[in-house]
């Protein structure tokens, strides 16, 4: 898990690109953050699915990217 600091909720920063596409920068978030309703720049659309896995959690996003 990220560690928390002041002023954000826990998130994982990802950055991705489609073969000649400009790239897409932006942050991953957990369900049922404290502090996601307090986050000025949370959106509920990037919340990651995560699960309990092998003596872990295991957390996931669909990224869809457009190739033309």
């Amino acid at each position: 898990m990220p560690a928390e600091y002041p002023g954000r909720t826990r998130h994982i920063h990802v950055k991705i690109q489609a073969p000649g596409q400009p790239a897409l920068t932006t942050q991953l978030y957990f369900p049922d953050g404290a502090e996601n309703r307090r986050d000025s720049i949370f959106d509920p659309a990037l919340v990651m699915r995560v699960r309990d896995a092998d003596g872990g959690r295991l957390a996931t996003f669909d990224f869809i990217l457009v190739i033309r």
